[in-house]
This record gives structure tokens, C-alpha cells and sequence, in this order.
């Protein structure tokens, strides 16, 4: 599975949102109506809790070396990255060929 970094890097910064929240670091009074905090605090800490998980996961299949082809290839520098036919069938870039 192959994901756009940037997409990790804002699933990241909503679940440190959530992680505030939760945790009572962001103030919510004044901000929403007081008999929702209770209820936005919780589903904060369900979605913390959640979204730490499939980050984690996101992670790990960044591990795969189709992953680290397509990032390399995501690089403008980099003009062509030569390997296996497999793995070049297997990365989804344009740059990554096999000979």
C-alpha cells in the first residue's frame, strides 16, 4: 500500500488534535457549548486512540520496498531508479524500471 506522505503528515496533525483535546491540553470552554465537551472530549480520545493505531499501521506498510521505491522516485532529483522487473511491476512510478 502506497500513501502520499503528506496525507500521513495531516492524519498526524488531527490526531495530535485529538490527542489535545482528550487530554484536556486544548481548552474547549467558550469554544463550543458546554454540555458538548463531555461528549467531543470522549470521541477525542476514541479517535486518539484509533488514529494512533492506523498510523502505526500506515507506518508499517511504508516498510515494504515498493513504499521506499515510490518515495525515492517521489523525489525530483531523481530522474530514473533502476531495479528487478518484479519489483519495478510492483511500484507504482513511472521511474522505478527494470532492465
Amino acid at each position: 500500500m502506497i500513501m502520499d506522505p503528506k496525507v500521513k503528515f495531516v492524519i498526524g496533525l488531527l490526531i495530535t488534535l485529538a490527542i489535545g483535546i482528550s487530554s484536556g491540553a486544548v481548552v474547549l470552554k467558550g469554544a463550543i457549548p458546554a454540555e458538548w465537551i463531555p461528549m467531543v472530549t470522549a470521541w477525542a480520545g476514541i479517535i486518539a486512540f484509533l488514529g494512533s493505531a492506523a498510523q502505526t499501521t500506515l507506518q508499517g506498510f511504508g516498510m515494504t520496498t515498493q513504499s521506499r521505491l515510490s518515495a525515492a522516485a517521489a523525489v525530483p532529483e531523481v530522474k530514473t531508479i533502476v531495479t528487478t522487473t518484479a519489483l519495478a511491476n510492483a511500484t507504482p512510478s513511472d521511474k522505478v524500471v527494470s532492465k
